[in-house]
């Protein structure tokens, strides 16, 4: 007979994805232990095991679970362009992107750099997944500039998503730039070059 999930099963399995990112974020996925994780969590190494059977599959659902998380929140971001002007719907887009809790912050760096421990199976599908966020990130560019190029339309949203990236290894909220104005100033120096290519010169519309 199969073992049933207890009615907790998610939340604890949720706390240990974000126990283990945050140590992975500090120490490194090398760095790591399944006892550290364990120990970090109040909970045997046997109980561990009952949620996840190797360290790869740890941290192959932190990704999963990160970049799901993005994927749902463009979509409905995009759903609600119609609602916004111009500058407002793309700042919103980078507050999203660079507006989480540590925790998620802790996701987010650990995608960043410790992907190439993913097996080969776990590794297709994390790109798979990342393909539909990227293409997301596309459309939210398109929705601004109609003239983006299809063949260029990659390249702006890679040169975004990493400049967005990025940002999580150096910017520190106590610092003299407040989080309001950075998504301001990451928006502005994205729109007033996307605005601006292949001869384009829109007035940024707001409301």
């Amino acid at each position: 007979m199969a073992r049933v999930r207890a009615d907790d099963y998610e939340e604890k399995s949720n706390n240990i994805l974000n126990v283990a990112a945050t140590l992975f974020a500090e120490f490194g996925y090398t760095g790591t232990r399944m006892e550290q994780i364990a120990e970090s969590c109040g909970v045997s190494k046997s109980m561990l095991y009952h949620y996840f059977k190797k360290k790869e599959d740890v941290l192959f659902a932190i990704l999963q679970s990160h970049v799901t998380r993005l994927v749902k929140l463009v979509e409905a971001h995009l759903r609600d362009k119609s609602e916004l002007g111009d500058e407002e719907f793309f700042r919103g887009f980078v507050q999203l992107w660079l507006e989480p809790s540590s925790v998620v912050r802790a996701r987010h760096v650990v995608g960043m750099v410790e992907m190439r421990h993913l097996t080969a199976a776990q590794k297709n599908k994390q790109v798979k997944l990342e393909k539909v966020l990227l293409d997301l990130v596309g459309d939210v560019l398109v929705k601004l500039n109609g003239k983006v190029a299809s063949n260029e339309k990659r390249v702006y949203s890679l040169l975004l998503i990493g400049m967005m990236n990025w940002v999580e290894l150096w910017y520190k909220e106590a610092g003299a730039v407040s989080p309001a104005e950075l998504y301001k100033m990451v928006g502005r120096l994205f729109l007033d070059g996307l605005f601006n290519i292949n001869g384009t010169k829109k007035k940024v519309t707001t409301r």
